[in-house]
């Protein structure tokens, strides 16, 4: 058990053995574990985060027939408010600072409609192919870490919905409403994975990392480690635009008029949220209206068109709690906000 003093909690997650002694321990794999965690003790924190990834996978079989399986997109979404649902693996997020607190875990919870034949697909006990749907959401003012079940990580931001489905054997695909960053797992049968966006525009990579926000009339695609594909179909017609992403690089999508650009961006300051953090560079006011919508749900009128241009630059910490936004915001530009409702 030498090799394992180099693992990382995802490393553990995705041992044979490791997941053996966690789902099914006995006398034997007891004391080797034991023995192994009196040597590493240093690993203690890296095995008890394993632990919790290995038990958050449960799913729950279902059978649908072809018809039902050609309907599994409208059935997602009409299902993700009924009551039968089955926790998705969440990954437990530690806090970066006294501020950075995440909404309450309770209402967080995913449906599953594909199809599991035979033991969990954690168990790698059965090699064969299992198509597989699933979901999931997050409400204003929280944040989700997910393991998908092909051990690629995703950070869902507030307000956002994915879907994830493996119809096929060489293809996962993706639908994101929001926003996230992904950390996709390369595949040893280089198994095509696809991120859409509901619209005409539509992510492949093999294996990076990278960031997408999806919400209102924009589609903004950041890459931060990798190579990826962009398809663009045209607003008339079939005709589909292919471009490719460097590392550094962002792809601005408009909705509307199909419109996109390319550009070269600072990647540490658009997945600082994923830390916790929100970079201000030249941030407007319309910016913190835009946050408080997309973050919270909250709508913001301002009286005096022209303090929508107040602008300043720095950092704050995300607060997930609209009220405590909203003072720092405050604080920053030297304005009021008055609250009434929402």
């Amino acid at each position: 058990m030498q090799q394992y003093h180099i693992y990382t909690a995802r490393d553990f997650a995705m041992d044979e053995n490791f997941q053996q002694w966690v789902l099914k321990p006995d006398v034997k794999n007891n004391y080797e574990w034991a023995t192994w965690l009196k040597q590493h003790p240093e690993k203690e924190a890296v095995i008890a985060e394993a632990i919790t990834l290995v038990k958050s996978i449960h799913f729950r079989d279902y059978q649908l027939t072809g018809e039902q399986k050609d309907q599994l997109w409208d059935a997602i979404w009409d299902n993700i408010a009924t009551d039968e649902t089955a926790e998705l693996p969440v990954l437990p997020v530690a806090n970066r600072s006294r501020f950075y607190r995440l909404f309450s875990w309770k209402y967080a919870a995913a449906i599953l409609l594909g199809i599991l034949l035979g033991t969990l697909w954690l168990t790698h006990t059965d090699k064969q192919f299992h198509a597989l749907t699933l979901s999931t959401a997050t409400l204003p003012g929280q944040t989700k870490k997910l393991l998908l079940p092909d051990s690629s990580e995703v950070l869902l931001n507030a307000g956002s919905r994915l879907v994830y489905a493996q119809k096929e054997a060489n293809v996962r695909e993706v639908w994101l409403d929001g926003e996230a960053w992904f950390h996709v797992r390369h595949t040893k049968e280089n198994t095509r994975f696809i991120v859409h966006t509901f619209d005409r525009l539509s992510v492949e990579v093999l294996g990076t990392q990278f960031n997408i926000n999806n919400f209102n009339n924009r589609i903004a695609v950041v890459l931060q480690q990798g190579s990826i594909k962009l398809n663009i179909k045209e607003q008339q017609g079939q005709n589909e635009t292919q471009l490719y992403l460097q590392p550094g690089e962002m792809l601005r999508y408009n909705k509307q008029d199909g419109e996109y650009t390319k550009s070269r961006t600072d990647v540490t300051k658009v997945i600082a949220w994923t830390h916790g953090q929100l970079m201000m560079d030249e941030y407007t006011v319309a910016d913190a209206i835009q946050f408080m919508r997309q973050v919270f749900d909250r709508q913001v009128s301002v009286k005096e068109p022209k303090m929508l241009r107040y602008r300043v630059s720095g950092s704050m910490p995300i607060v997930y709690n609209a009220d405590t936004m909203l003072i720092q915001f405050e604080k920053a530009f030297g304005v009021h906000f008055y609250k009434q409702g929402k």
